[in-house]
């Protein structure tokens, strides 16, 4: 099974995804939230806010980009194709989609414009208080999971070649 790249919304996202192509050139990507800016092909979208989901779309529609992705959530709702359970404390939509990933069997999943820390676009809350939700789930995305910036890199490394052949 190829990587999979969780994009999210930071203003790094664009640099984290740039230095990810230089060590991997195939992956599936998984946008994080509806205020992700990625428009190219996704395989899924991840959101903790199922009222996103319509929004979402219509975006993508707008740039043009693909409308066959599957939709992951916490909860089952209109226009939710898979449910990942909400686990205390919440690490955002980006530890949401890391667990799906891995749940559905992505053994090298890498976050870009994930780094919680600084502010939740649209100011609901600094990003910082979800570092808690990474913290705790530690032991159980090690293996899997590496970022390209921000607290997620520091707690889990960033992905380098070696990591991604083993």
């Amino acid at each position: 099974m190829k990587p999979i790249l969780l994009i999210g919304s930071a203003e790094c996202w664009e640099k984290d995804l740039e230095e990810a192509k230089e060590i991997i050139s195939e992956f599936d990507v998984m946008s994080v939230g509806d205020s992700c800016l990625y428009y190219k092909e996704i395989k899924f979208f991840v959101t903790y806010h199922p009222v996103d989901i319509k929004g979402y779309r219509l975006q993508r529609i707008k740039f043009g980009g693909n409308l066959d992705y599957k939709v992951i959530s916490h909860k089952l709702k209109t226009g939710v194709d898979i449910v990942e359970n909400h686990v205390a404390p919440s690490g955002s939509s980006a530890l949401l989609g890391a667990a799906a990933a891995i749940r559905m069997g992505y053994k090298k999943v890498i976050l870009c414009g994930c780094p919680m820390i600084g502010k939740v676009g649209g100011g609901y809350q600094p990003y910082d208080s979800f570092q808690k939700g990474w913290i705790a789930r530690y032991n159980e995305i090690k293996s899997y999971v590496r970022s390209m910036s921000g607290f997620t890199a520091n707690l889990l490394k960033r992905p380098d070649i070696w990591w991604l052949s083993e």
